[in-house]
Formats: structure tokens, sequence, C-alpha cells
């Protein structure tokens, strides 16, 4: 099956050669009648036959409707030569006969070729939504980053789906939606945060059933038309992402264009939805077990571990960009008398108030660690030395203002800290300097602490 023409040059002489064998007949009958043969004139009838195929062949049931006006033209002519010269009247009906039989063929062949192309364009949707499941499965089977998955998801719709634009939004918790990702151009400044009980995504979430709407501009569920006005949709879906009764978000589609809406197209997008959702989840839960595994659970700080990670994270960065990084070592002076005192369990409920405290204190950049037992680190990211000594200060002036309860019964009626510090890549040349050096620092700090507490018994 040949494919298509689509240039304007192909389709106007294609025109020009319908339109002449479709009136050279009358040249032949009419002007040129004493130079042929009758037989010839007659014969020349079937040049019919040519537009009649050609036309459907290419342009489907277009072709069919232009065959149909050359038709009428030519009976219009027969009409009027039949009128004014009824001794035509057995080539008029020769005429008629070849009109009748090319244009059966023409619609015969119209619909063979709208019925082919259609089959064709089906087995190509069909081919399209096998691979856009495949890519996708892919995609979830390989990656257990929920960021990556959201981040290429509106693609894959885009390529495979023929959507034009794709956002999937996710809950926050109850009555918020938030977009997690949108191959929407950033030009138009979609919002990052929305209603979950309104419009397309909060029918999708009530009912939880998708909602497949192909005239958006005359629908009343759509509440906002200027949005649709400007981003030019014709054809737009929600579909909620649900996980064993679980409400994660909505995945919203969108197309510039007519889009039907079959049976097939809302089951392939349900399929979509189906394992989006169950990733989602899963990648959710494997970030929590990756949360856990970093976390101290005495304190909800970051542990030994992350801190690690973290500082050969950042050294490479500070390698790569410029920049400092500064470190604190922080050791809780007392805490053992505390632990005497109280007991273990009170102990921990103080280690937790002390690290809530030091998160409060330091800045949302900076990075809270429990090194181990009362000991607890700070990573502070693109901090020179003397930062560290001012943010040091800062720690040091709001870890006294605040009230430990128990500390009044302990010598020195407060509770206090040791500091040490030090920076990458000067004095520190790695990262375990690094380390190390806060660490000498602080011990030397708690050497003076302990002289001081002797001095003072």
């Amino acid at each position: 099956m040949m494919e298509m023409p689509k240039g304007r040059l192909f389709a106007v002489l294609l025109l020009a050669l319908s339109a002449f064998f479709y009136f050279m007949p009358f040249a032949f009958i009419v002007f040129l009648s004493n130079l042929f043969p009758r037989l010839l004139a007659e014969w020349s009838c079937w040049l019919f036959f040519i537009p009649a195929f050609l036309l459907p062949y290419y342009y489907g049931s277009k072709g069919v409707r232009l065959v149909g006006v050359f038709t009428v033209l030519v009976l219009g002519m027969m009409y009027y030569l039949f009128t004014f010269n009824r001794t035509m009247s057995i080539h008029l009906l020769h005429w008629l006969l070849t009109l009748f039989t090319t244009t059966a063929i023409a619609f015969w062949v119209g619909i063979f070729v709208e019925r082919f192309s259609r089959s064709a364009a089906d087995a190509r949707e069909q081919n399209l939504q096998l691979k856009s499941l495949f890519a996708a499965s892919e995609l979830f089977a390989f990656s257990l980053d929920p960021q990556e998955v959201l981040n290429q998801s509106p693609e894959i719709i885009r390529e495979t789906l023929g959507f034009d634009n794709a956002d999937i939004w996710l809950l926050e918790g109850e009555n918020s939606l938030r977009l997690a990702a949108s191959n929407l151009p950033p030009v138009f400044g979609a919002p990052d945060t929305f209603p979950a009980d309104r419009c397309l995504p909060g029918l999708a979430l009530s009912s939880g059933e998708g909602v497949f709407i192909e005239e958006p501009l005359i629908d009343e569920r759509i509440e906002n038309k200027a949005w649709l006005n400007q981003l030019k949709y014709r054809s737009s879906a929600a579909l909620p992402l649900i996980h064993r009764g679980e409400k994660l978000g909505v995945l919203i589609v969108s197309s510039m264009k007519k889009y039907k809406f079959t049976s097939e197209r809302r089951e392939l997008l349900r399929t979509f939805v189906n394992q989006l959702s169950l990733h989602i989840k899963n990648a959710m839960l494997y970030r929590e077990v990756q949360q856990q595994a970093i976390i101290d659970e005495a304190t909800g700080l970051y542990n030994h571990r992350h801190l690690n990670e973290y500082l050969d994270k950042e050294t490479k960065r500070v390698d790569r960009e410029g920049g400092q990084l500064s470190l604190l070592m922080l050791d809780l002076n007392y805490f053992k008398d505390y632990n005497d005192m109280y007991g273990h369990p009170s102990g921990d409920l103080l280690l937790r108030e002390f690290g809530e405290v030091l998160r409060a204190a330091v800045r949302e950049t900076d990075v809270t660690v429990r090194y181990g037992g009362d000991e607890f680190a700070v990573v502070l990211p693109q901090t020179d030395g003397l930062g560290a000594e001012q943010l040091s200060a800062r720690v040091l002036e709001q870890l006294n203002e605040h009230r430990f309860s128990g500390f009044e019964k302990i010598v020195g009626g407060v509770l206090t800290v040791s500091i040490g510090r030090s920076t990458y890549p000067d004095p520190a040349k790695s990262k375990v300097e690094l380390i190390k050096l806060a660490d000498d620092q602080l011990y030397r700090m708690k050497e003076l602490w302990r002289e001081a507490r002797k001095i003072s018994s």
C-alpha cells in the first residue's frame, strides 16, 4: 500500500490530470469527432476510470468526494449536450454507463483504502501501546528512584500515547496536590500546588475512576476555561493514582487536537496508571527503608553512616567546584553524671531533646548528625573557618539559653557542650583528616573542661 501523498505539488498535478481525463471525452465527441473514428470517441469515455481509481486510492474518502464532484459536473454537461444535440444520445448513453461504472469503482476503492488505512492505523497504535507498556515496565523494573520514574513518565506518555502534555500530581496531606513531574513548557507558569478537591483532579480522586473529556471547552465539569484556552487543549483526561485503596495522586493527560478515548485507549491508560501507582508506592517504601538506614532511631538525626557518605559527596564537590567545607564535632558535658542520676531511658530522652535544639540552632542547609554516644556532628557546606567559628558560637549561645530539665541537680546546673571544628581543604586535606582535626580539637576542649571541673571541685 502506497503512503498517502502529502505534497501540494502532487495534489495539484493529480487534480489537473483527473480533470483532464474526465473532460477529454468531450473534446473527442464534441470538437474532434470529425477527426477521430466514432468508436475511438466512445472508448475515450473509459478515461473516467483513471481518476475514479487514483483519487480514492490516494485520498480515501476525500478522493471519493472529488470523484462525486467531477461526476456531477460531467452529468450536467451530458444533460446539456442531450438537450441541444439528441443525435449524440447513443454516445451520451455510453458516457452514462461509463460514469456509473467508474463511480462504482471509485466508491469501492475509497472504502477499501479507508478500511485498509484504518486497519494500518490501528496496528500502528497497538504497536505504540505495546511499546508504551514495555518502556514503562522497563523503567519501573530497573529504577527505584521515584523522581526518575516521575520525570520520565510524561515523555513516555507523549511519545507513545499521542498526548501533548502529561502532569503527575502527588497528594500532600488530604487536601493538596503537589506537581511532581510535567512536560508542560515553563513559559505557561503552571502552579506547583493545586486543591485536591477541585476540577479534573478532584473528580478523579473522589470517584476513584478515570475522567475522560473529549470536548473540555464545552464540558461543564471543567471550571477553568481560561486555562484551557491558553493551552489550546482539545481533549483531556485525569486518572487517579491508587495502590491497594491508598490514593497517591493524579495523572492528567491533554491533547491539543481531538483525541478519541476509545475503550482500548482507556484500558491502556488505566494499565499504565496501575503500573505507575505500583512503582511509586514501591519506590516510596524503598526510600523509607533507605531513610531508616541513615537515621538515628534515638534522636531522629542522621547517623554515622550518612555522615561518611555525605562528606564523601561534599569533599568531591569542593574538589570539582571550589569553595570550602567545615565540620563541627560536639560532645555533651556532664552526660555521664546525668545518666548515673536519672538512668539511661532519661538519658535517651535528653539526647533527643538536645538533637532537636541543635537542629534548630544551625542553618537549613547544614546537616546534623549523631556521631555516637553523646557525641554529635554538624556538616557546614560552603562554609570557611571563620563561618564555622561564628556558627559554633551561635550554637553554644542557643544551647546555653535552653534549659534542659534535670540539670539543676547536676554540677554547674546547666547542660554545656565542648565543640571542635575543622575546614576542608585547608587545613584538612581529606575527609578522614577533616574528621580527625575536628575530633582532636574537641578532645582538647574536653580536656580543658575536665581541668576546669577539677579546679571548681
